[in-house]
């Protein structure tokens, strides 16, 4: 994911940057500019997705090792995302 949108980001910036080549070099400066920022926050962006992502699927409750996995105060079939767990039998 983190390619596709670089790429495409890229080739926006080429295709804003190519009609500047006849606008005076401050005009160019600004562009440029700007699209860097774009660049950087657009990765900011797709980082801190890829972050939360990760964070969400670290926190799953393992619904039979006694502990509160997902951080919800709720143990193994005694949390609500063990209700079809076969340990829990279809109850929490």
């Amino acid at each position: 994911m983190r390619t596709s949108i670089l790429s495409i980001l890229i080739a926006l910036t080429v295709v804003i940057a190519g009609p500047l080549a006849f606008a005076g070099q401050d005009q160019v400066e600004d562009q440029v500019t700007q699209s860097t920022e774009t660049l950087t926050e657009t990765q900011e962006a797709v980082d801190m997705s890829e972050t939360a992502d990760k964070l969400a699927a670290e926190a799953t409750e393992d619904c039979s090792n006694n502990a509160d996995d997902d951080g919800d105060e709720r143990i193994d079939c005694e949390d609500t995302d063990c209700v079809e767990d076969p340990n829990c039998k279809g109850g929490y």
